[in-house]
């Protein structure tokens, strides 16, 4: 009896440590610490966050929530919505985009329409299809930034009325600018 009791163990033993080395491999994408998470390449179902969010390489399947920071390098969103500051380089966005907060993004595509709530925005050579919205904010002026070869194929839409579009560097638009100014620098 003691012998069978001793396999017994040693084999829940052995497939607890396969199942958590099994599960290691698919978390080992993200680390999450409180207040960050950093991201490397590899793919995750969906990602939440708050605080400061780094990723590097990492493609997202399904929705990306950040309450906070989110700095991405060569990343792909199925959607993403942030409540904060959002730096993209190389990234794509291939659904819904909500921010909440200042955004800079070089060399990203956003493959639907952008809404966001902002002061100021910059895109450098990135590229929306669709529109891009700016809602209201507690600042008199919104500017949009244009540069190198940014393109909207759709229309720029402030909602305060008071909004600018600096281009720059043979960036272009192919909609209207509603309720803003187009300045050519």
């Amino acid at each position: 009896m003691k012998k069978q009791f001793k396999k017994l163990a040693i084999a829940l033993v052995l497939s607890g440590s396969l199942s958590m080395a099994s599960a290691d491999t698919n978390t080992n994408v993200c680390t999450y610490d409180p207040g960050n998470v950093n991201c490397g390449s590899g793919t995750v179902e969906s990602l939440q966050g708050a605080g400061t969010v780094i990723m590097n390489g990492t493609t997202v399947t399904g929705m990306t929530v950040v309450n906070g920071l989110l700095n991405a390098d060569d990343a792909n969103f199925n959607s993403l919505e942030v409540n904060g500051s959002v730096k993209l380089s190389q990234c794509t966005v291939n659904d819904m985009t909500d921010i909440k907060g200042s955004l800079t993004a070089s060399s990203t595509n956003f493959k639907k329409s952008l809404k966001i709530y902002s002061e100021k925005t910059r895109f450098i050579n990135s590229k929306i299809i669709g529109d891009l919205r700016i809602y209201h904010t507690e600042t008199k002026k919104q500017v949009v930034y244009l540069d190198n070869y940014s393109e909207v194929t759709g229309n720029i839409i402030f909602d305060d009325g008071a909004g600018e579009v600096i281009m720059r560097g043979k960036s272009k638009i192919s909609g209207k600018v509603v309720g803003g100014q187009i300045i050519t620098n």
